[in-house]
Parts: C-alpha cells; structure tokens; sequence
C-alpha cells in the first residue's frame, strides 16, 4: 500500500462523495494480508475524522475502516493450517477488539446512516468471528448489542438490534459449513 493513513484521512474528511469512494475502492483493492500491518495506522489516521458534526463524514469513517480490516480470519478458517500469509487468528485480535468497540460506538450515533453502515458492519463482521470460532468473543459482543438495544431509544436500538441479530445468526454457518456430523 503505497498511500499514507494520513491520506486516506483526509478523503474521509472532505465529505466528498467522489473522494470517498476512491479511498474505500483503493482500500478494498489491497490484498486482506497487506492490510494487516497498516491496520493500526489507517485507524489512528481516521478514527479522529469520526468526531465530525457531518453525519456523511461519520459513515464514511465506518465504511472505510470496516472495508480496510483484513477479515484474514474467513481465509485463515478455510484453510488446513492455523496461519495465512503468516498471521493467524490471535494475531488480528486487537484490530478486531478496536473494530468492535468502534463499531459498537457508530451504532450509538444520532445519525441513522452512521448507525446503519456499523450494522452492516456487523454482517460480514459476524461471519469472520463465527467461522473463526471465536465463541467467546461472539459471545461478548452479543451481550454487548443487547446492552445497547435495551439502552438505546427505540430509534436507535433497532440498529443495534439488526447488528445483534447479524452476530446471533452466525452460530447457525459454523455448524452447517463444519459438515452434517455436526447437525
């Protein structure tokens, strides 16, 4: 990856649609293991864009760093050893607990578009953390999105609510996709 955090920030930050959507494309663009090492600074980069009073800023932080996470833990389930590309499950830990904890955030947000992108988050996002059989994890983050949806006003809770029911399903592939001993 050849552009700076800095830069992608900076995309975020102007609100223009165009520019947005070059720098979430350019970050799709790069293969998940690349992702990994640049992770850390691609969030510090734009995590503090998020603080903006533009609601269309906001999704764009959340958008983006949902599609620059690596999600090596769907290749790393479907392989035959415990490492891709070098990196195994535990090694993406705190970029998932950092996701997480953002997204969790985006999903408190007054702007429905915000809290909407963070629930699709939570779809493919649910899916990483059940095939890499993650329990506990999975398990923590549901207790967390049913703390949300009874705190939340109504509005907002059915957001948090979508994201709870993206992680709960999920329970339901890691048995399928392990074969029909499993059933």
């Amino acid at each position: 990856m050849d552009r700076p955090p800095e830069s992608f920030a900076e995309a975020l930050a102007s609100g223009d649609t165009d520019r947005v959507n070059e720098a979430i494309d350019e970050i799709e663009a790069v293969d998940k293991a690349d992702r990994v090492e640049p992770y850390p600074e691609l969030f510090e980069a734009c995590y503090p864009i998020y603080e903006s009073a533009d609601g269309y800023v906001r999704q764009s932080v959340v958008r983006f760093l949902r599609d620059a996470y690596p999600l090596l833990e769907i290749r790393i389930a479907g392989s035959e050893t415990a490492r891709v590309d070098g990196y195994t499950v535990d090694d993406l830990t705190e970029h998932r607990t950092r996701l997480v904890e953002f997204l969790l955030e985006a999903l408190e947000d007054d702007d429905g578009r915000v809290r909407k992108a963070a629930a699709d988050a939570f779809d493919l996002f649910g899916v990483a953390i059940d095939l890499a059989a993650l329990d506990a994890e999975q398990e923590a983050l549901t207790d967390a999105l049913d703390a949300l949806v009874e705190a939340l006003p109504a509005e907002k809770a059915k957001h948090a609510e979508e994201a709870r029911e993206s992680v709960a399903r999920m329970g339901l592939f890691g048995g399928l996709l392990s074969g029909p001993d499993s059933l």
